[in-house]
């Protein structure tokens, strides 16, 4: 047998209340399921039955929230807010209910769920759920926000929608990804998140464009990794900047020593020397060098730079 309970250390006496249930309220289990873990978050269902809660100097007023397919609840006193302010969670509350007590079922019908806009987009995707109107993911997105879809399209897990039109943000990134291992729902969001890590740096999602075209990973996994190994790529703006650097790592020199020797050496030869020997690939994003290993072979869609 499994009791669901809360048990505290060492209690020396119970100090339970009673109260007082001014309505109860029913949610779809997936909801149910977002609620409880995250009773700090502001809830619609909260947010509109707050004022049904009356109070009283002597007793605590509260609702009732339960799962629509279980049996346990919560007992909720927002006091005023938008959220569970003071909650106790109820095994079988259900069983506790009396025939004369009515149950508020409209939130039963789900509202589309919302996306935190202060992230930025990366990508969006379609689901499609029989018997559902189609869905647009947006991603990134936390768990709050994937469960919330979830419920919305009554569904346990992402596995049982059909992924269609997936679209990014930075269209070029789109078309340079071949996957054929039909990725799931998590793993785009995963990327989504590391593809939204580089969105602010400058000319990184230049770079990573050029790595995708000249290591043309199979899958979204292979592309994903290649996001967390970009510090292995350096992609070549300017030539004599270049010679300069590679002048600068080869002698260890300061930028003293190099402003010193402007004037008296072409660097922009030295660059371009370096770049034949390090093996420099000329990519539709730019010039791309992999500094370990480097880039030995040319392939099919690359051009060694001469």
């Amino acid at each position: 047998m499994i009791i669901r309970a809360e048990l505290r250390r060492k209690q020396s006496e119970y100090e339970g209340e009673a109260c007082v249930v001014d309505k109860v309220i029913e949610l779809p289990a997936q909801r149910f399921k977002q609620f409880s873990r995250a009773l700090l978050a502001d809830y619609d269902f909260i947010a509109e039955n707050k004022n049904a809660v009356q109070y009283e100097a002597d007793s605590r007023h509260c609702l009732l929230i339960l799962d629509v397919v279980g049996t346990d609840g919560f007992l909720v006193d927002p006091q005023g807010y938008n959220y569970a302010r003071y909650s106790a969670f109820v095994p079988n509350a259900r069983s506790l209910l009396t025939p004369d007590v009515e149950i508020d079922r409209s939130y039963l019908s789900l509202a589309e769920p919302w996306r935190d806009e202060s992230r930025d987009e990366m990508l969006r995707m379609t689901l499609r759920v029989d018997g559902k109107p189609d869905y647009t993911l947006v991603l990134p997105a936390d768990e709050i926000y994937l469960d919330a879809v979830k419920a919305y399209l009554d569904i346990d897990v992402f596995a049982d929608a059909m992924i269609e039109d997936v679209r990014f943000k930075v269209p070029y990134i789109g078309e340079l990804l071949c996957d054929t291992d039909c990725p799931a729902v998590e793993d785009y969001n995963d990327f989504a998140e590391a593809l939204e890590d580089i969105w602010q740096e400058d000319g990184m999602l230049l770079t990573y464009a050029a790595a995708l075209e000249a290591e043309k990973p199979e899958t979204l996994q292979g592309a994903y990794e290649l996001l967390h190994n970009l510090d292995n790529y350096q992609r070549i703006v300017d030539i004599y900047d270049y010679g300069q650097r590679r002048l600068q790592e080869t002698l260890g020199l300061d930028d003293d020593a190099i402003y010193e020797l402007d004037g008296y050496m072409d660097f922009e030869k030295y660059g371009a020397d370096c770049m034949e020997n390090d093996h420099v690939i000329e990519t539709g994003f730019g010039r791309l060098r992999r500094l370990d290993p480097p880039f030995l072979e040319q392939t099919q869609g690359q051009q060694m730079f001469q």
